[in-house]
């Protein structure tokens, strides 16, 4: 059996698909961490909680933003996740792309209207991310796209 037969398995045996576990996680938050956007269709139309946040406040959008899991993004974001959403820092999802050099993802959540100067709690927007995590391409993307490079922390 694969992960989606396991999944529909599961489902039809009335697992509650938006169970946490130890971490706060739903399955939905696994299926973005593992790029699934098949799964995560599944769960959706299962009634998963798009918007569910985990013990540290990340949402499932924060998940796919991290793995540069672009076609989740746009999934969730299709299918009404918060885009400016922050977690317990204060991060949005553009924190999350920008800190593992996901260009692609931080285009698409900027296509969709994410604040991209947003500030986490202590002072950083996404610019500041990438630049710690030395994320240049998505540094450069987020420049060319008005990102404040003046930001003071």
């Amino acid at each position: 059996m694969n992960s989606k037969e396991i999944a529909i398995l599961l489902i039809l045996h009335g697992i509650n698909i938006n169970e946490k576990d130890n971490n706060g996680d739903i399955a939905l938050h696994i299926a973005a961490l593992m790029n699934s956007k098949e799964i995560a269709i599944l769960l959706i139309s299962h009634g998963a909680n798009i918007n569910e946040k985990n013990n540290n406040g990340v949402t499932v959008l924060h998940s796919a933003a991290f793995n540069n899991s672009k076609e989740t993004v746009e999934l969730l974001i299709s299918h009404g996740a918060n885009i400016n959403e922050k977690d317990n820092n204060g991060d949005t999802a553009l924190h999350y792309a920008a800190s593992c050099d996901s260009k692609e993802t931080a285009e698409i959540l900027i296509s969709y209207g994410i604040n991209i100067n947003e500030t986490d709690k202590y002072g950083d927007t996404a610019l500041h991310t990438a630049a710690y995590h030395n994320s240049k391409e998505t540094a450069e993307f987020l420049i060319s796209h008005g990102a404040n490079i003046n930001e003071k922390k």
